[in-house]
């Protein structure tokens, strides 16, 4: 019953409070879609009907073996899920120890589809020490209908001081962006985006944008990206790869929230 000389104010109070419960109701789902949406879906350069192949972090099929291309040797070991550091509660820990600046690539096939043209390299990195990092590179490969094989190949070098991009030219070869980059300054113990977007037209690649921490650069800058390397037709493929910068160390990196965009 309403109470006596404020007839009027239970009223008013429940539309207050319909208001309020409904605003309060409103800011709920919406800070439910944000925590439950990967942060990066609405970067600008991803369209809504991107394909997101999410979550990669968490696959079983991850491979690692010490990349001949680099001197030296590495021995390598990648766990999953690691609670502390992660975003989430899962991320992935990499780890490889070194000798003579040797290096480790870590990989994962993620998908099958020879028609995408469109891709972004979408992950979270936490570096233990920097220092020990040389190169951070982040590829994406896909096999298309005639069987050649599309390197979208980029990476942070501290010998250039800059994001790389490679072409094939017989065989892959590194050029530097012009945009600074160097993994050796990265903060330690704290959590790094990365975005890098590329397409192709044919086996012509070219490398769109990087972004560092929310900071979108344009690079719009490739070559041939492909070659023949015998895979599968549709394969979809990624590298994390990790170089050492010392005569002898090991390196530990995160990586969580890791995500290829593809249309």
């Amino acid at each position: 019953p309403p109470l006596i000389g404020v007839a009027d104010e239970p009223v008013k109070s429940q539309l207050n409070l319909r208001k309020e419960t409904m605003k309060i109701f409103g800011c709920a789902i919406l800070l439910f879609s944000i925590a439950a949406a990967p942060a990066f879906a609405s970067d600008a350069g991803i369209p809504s009907d991107a394909h997101a192949y999410g979550d990669l972090v968490a696959s079983s099929h991850w491979t690692w073996t010490h990349d001949a291309k680099t001197p030296g040797s590495a021995v390598a070991s990648s766990h999953y899920p690691e609670g502390s550091p992660s975003l989430d509660g899962k991320s992935r820990e990499f780890s490889f120890a070194y000798s003579n600046k040797g290096g480790e690539r870590f990989s994962l096939t993620f998908g099958h589809d020879t028609e995408y043209t469109h891709f972004v390299y979408d992950t979270y990195v936490y570096l233990d020490d920097p220092s020990q990092l040389a190169n951070l590179e982040l590829d994406v490969n896909q096999v298309i209908s005639d069987g050649k094989t599309i390197i979208f190949a980029f990476q942070c070098s501290s010998y250039s001081g800059t994001w790389e991009y490679s072409t094939i030219q017989g065989s892959p070869h590194w050029h530097s962006s012009g945009l600074h980059c160097n993994p050796r300054s990265w903060t330690a113990k704290k959590w790094h985006h990365i975005q890098i977007a590329s397409h192709r037209s044919g086996g012509d690649v070219t490398y769109d944008w990087v972004s560092l921490d929310g900071d979108q650069k344009a690079v719009n800058k490739g070559g041939n990206g492909a070659i023949d390397l015998h895979w599968s037709p549709g394969d979809l493929n990624l590298n994390f790869q990790l170089d050492g910068s010392l005569d002898r160390g090991s390196v530990t990196i995160y990586a969580d929230k890791l995500t290829i965009w593809a249309w």
